[in-house]
């Protein structure tokens, strides 16, 4: 016969861990059952619940909806905190439905994992209006997106950015008495820079959005902002004759990018063209037309494809009372499929942010179209631009956000999820291993 002995090592007495025990019990009892009195009057001690007991609500028997709507007050740390407390918390804030909704309220902006799930997933009632969708299988559904969204992951984030700053190299330099060991100092700096630092992402930003009369301003709020959102660090130099070249911005003190901003023509003469026009070889100088009649990418732009990381596509989302928008979304579809088919040569498939952009009218532009007939309405639906320009069949992750050019509000959501997602896609080695091939 073997006998086992545990001795437990403890800093508290054997008599207080006995007491501790004893008050637990006692409070669980105490909240679970209620003392009564005999018909004599005698205390009986605990005795079974009672129906008023049973009958007695707490936070818990609240509809979802609503403990739904008193949790979404709380910041993203409160919330973490509160799921923490009892199992039934740990579940409700780790259901889908909850951080759907919490994205939904906090900034009208849709989740889905697959293009095919827009329709069930659009919610019915209006009373939420939606200003954003986005589509990403690599996500890890809603509750990552609104990670990403809150201000707590981009403390996080600046901190940890900080922390990685290097001691400046010119700094350095002055402090170095001898050229002998200052070059080769600075030469180590810059080859051992990691390329996170210098640039996270090359993204380039083109279509009718960013040449339209009333939204070609888009460009100019993000390269010269010179805000804690856009600030522009340098100018990227491209191919010979200009093409490729760009700036490098550093956004949010949490990435840095290189835009590369696609223009068709000339600013006199892109004003002048106008819907289907613009995908003329005539008057467009980013494309040609080869023998088969076929329209497509110049060689020299194609050479640029396998550098991008991502593509931004801004369309013009005001539309006027005799246009019929739905035409115009399909020839936008038409100049989207020009770079789409360049991406094909090197089979590669880029993620898509599209920026839905609105001019805001102001009292004298309201009374100019008013006396030339053209009355501005409102911006073109979401829902109609992810049809108008076929979203559901692209098979990379894609998103859509409406943007005011006056404020660039609900770019920087675009731009806060595809810089993430591209930082994620760092990450993975099949990522790289496709990359090598291509």
């Amino acid at each position: 016969m073997i006998t086992t002995y545990i001795f437990i090592v403890s800093d508290n007495p054997p008599n207080k861990i006995k007491f501790d025990k004893k008050s637990r019990f006692r409070r669980q009892m105490a909240g679970s059952f209620k003392k009564r009195k005999d018909s004599d009057g005698t205390g009986a001690g605990p005795g079974p619940p009672t129906q008023e007991d049973q009958l007695k609500p707490g936070i818990f028997d609240l509809p979802e909806e609503i403990f739904h709507h008193i949790v979404s007050y709380l910041s993203l740390q409160d919330i973490c905190q509160f799921g923490a407390n009892c199992r039934y918390a740990y579940f409700l804030t780790h259901n889908e439905k909850f951080w759907a909704f919490q994205i939904r309220k906090e900034w009208k902006i849709l989740y889905v994992a697959d293009g095919s799930e827009v329709e069930t997933a659009w919610p019915e009632s209006t009373r939420l209006n939606i200003n954003g969708i986005l589509c990403d299988p690599h996500l890890l559904g809603n509750r990552e997106l609104f990670i990403i969204y809150s201000a707590e992951f981009r403390r996080l984030t600046r901190d940890k950015s900080a922390k990685k700053k290097r001691k400046d190299p010119f700094r350095t330099m002055l402090e170095t008495n001898s050229v002998k060991d200052m070059i080769p100092r600075l030469l180590a700096f810059y080859v051992s820079l990691p390329q996170e630092e210098q640039c996270s992402a090359r993204l380039v930003l083109f279509g009718p959005g960013i040449e339209s009369d009333r939204t070609h301003d888009l460009v100019q709020k993000i390269v010269n902002a010179r805000s804690s959102t856009f600030d522009a660090i340098e100018f990227i130099r491209g191919l010979q004759g200009g093409v490729g070249s760009g700036v490098r911005i550093n956004y949010k003190h949490m990435y840095n990018f290189d835009l590369m901003c696609l223009y068709t023509n000339r600013q006199n003469q892109r004003l002048l063209n106008k819907g289907e026009a613009r995908l003329n070889p005539r008057n467009n100088i980013t494309v040609i037309q080869d023998q088969s009649g076929n329209i497509s990418l110049r060689p020299e732009i194609i050479k640029l494809l396998p550098t991008l990381h991502a593509l931004v596509f801004a369309i013009d989302a005001t539309i006027s009372q005799e246009e019929n928008y739905m035409e115009s979304l399909a020839i936008m579809r038409k100049e989207l499929d020009i770079l789409l088919r360049g991406l094909e040569t090197f089979k590669i498939s880029l993620p898509l942010v599209v920026l839905a952009c609105t001019q805001e009218q102001t009292h004298q532009d309201h009374t100019l179209s008013r006396n030339r007939d053209k009355i501005l309405q409102e911006r073109i639906p979401v829902k109609d631009i992810i049809t108008g320009l076929k979203l559901n069949e692209y098979a990379s992750a894609w998103g859509v956000w409406q943007v005011e050019v006056e404020n660039m509000r609900g770019a920087e959501k675009g731009f806060d999820w595809i810089l993430h997602h591209l930082r994620k896609k760092r990450k993975d080695w099949n990522y790289h291993h496709i990359q090598g091939q291509n």
